[in-house]
């Protein structure tokens, strides 16, 4: 079998699992938390107070059951806080750039850290991680100011669109530029209702992204035979959307149809989506079709 990158991964984790599985080496704590640095590379930056830890972390009640885990999609995990004795951001302190560790604590200690879940007194959650990337607080000063930048040119740019393509667009508090095609007068988009809509999305050039209206899909080139076009049904509020697209609804009422106009920072910001790029505004054009009661 062709070894890929993705299976050599799972390999290095797995093995970084079996080290850290060994009883020994591990430093206890006044609170109950047992440390163990399982793969050190003492002469990469370490982390410090203020730092963000980034990497795949695997969190296990009783080193058993699977709570979470981030393992093959490395994601921010940590901001350093005050280094209290004993604490987790004093075993965070102790880590280095490339090290995998692992992390024992009482399960009602760290609920913080890895949500709710049920646990009895003496559960113990384990904690595997292995550091890919550790941001200092200076680089992510610098990070901000980029991104402050780049949504600023984008506002202006997006301003001056609204004003030459939909004069009548409401500017929202949010950000967001909402303009009522057609006035609907049915039930009105609530929070946690089920809604069911036509809709279209593309960027301020016209290209289309999605659309789940066969025309539109067809006139754009884009209709695949084996997508399904009909209605498309959610629950409004739900964290799976962008926010722009949530806030916009909540503003319809059935039978109505409307234009969004959404800055990227309400919906896919700076890391971007798919083939949506950083830093790119979205037009949608939607028809609200039924409201009904989540049931």
């Amino acid at each position: 079998m062709k070894l890929t990158i993705k299976h050599i991964t799972l390999i290095i984790i797995a093995l970084a699992f079996f080290s850290c599985q060994d009883n020994g080496g591990f430093t206890q704590t006044e609170l109950g938390f047992s440390f163990k640095r399982c793969t050190k590379h003492d002469s990469a930056p370490k982390a410090k107070q203020g730092d963000i830890i980034f990497g795949q972390m695997k969190v296990l009640l009783n080193n058993k059951t699977e709570i979470s885990s981030n393992y093959g999609s490395p994601d921010r995990l940590f901001v350093i806080g005050d280094a209290t004795v004993g604490s987790i951001n004093e075993f965070l302190m102790t880590l280095h750039l490339g090290d995998s560790a692992v992390m024992i604590a009482p399960a009602d200690s760290v609920l913080n850290y890895t949500g709710n879940i049920e646990c009895r007194p003496n559960d113990k959650i384990y904690i595997y991680l292995t550091v890919t990337q550790i941001i200092s607080s200076a680089e992510l000063t610098g990070l901000e100011k980029e991104v402050q930048e780049n949504q600023q040119r984008e506002e202006e740019a997006l301003t001056e669109y609204v004003l030459e393509n939909y004069e009548r667009a409401e500017k929202k508090e949010s950000g967001l530029f909402f303009l009522e095609i057609k006035e609907g007068h049915g039930k009105k988009a609530e929070y946690g209702k089920r809604i069911f809509v036509n809709y279209a999305v593309t960027d301020t050039s016209g290209k289309l992204y999605d659309t789940n209206i066969g025309e539109v899909a067809e006139k754009h080139g884009v209709k695949r035979p084996d997508k399904l076009y009909k209605p498309f049904d959610f629950v409004l509020g739900d964290d799976a959307l962008i926010a722009g697209w949530s806030e916009g609804l909540s503003y319809m009422k059935e039978g109505g149809r409307s234009t969004l106009i959404v800055p990227s920072k309400l919906a896919y910001g700076e890391v971007g989506f798919g083939k949506i790029p950083p830093y790119t505004p979205l037009v949608f054009d939607i028809t609200l079709i039924k409201v009904e009661n989540e049931q």
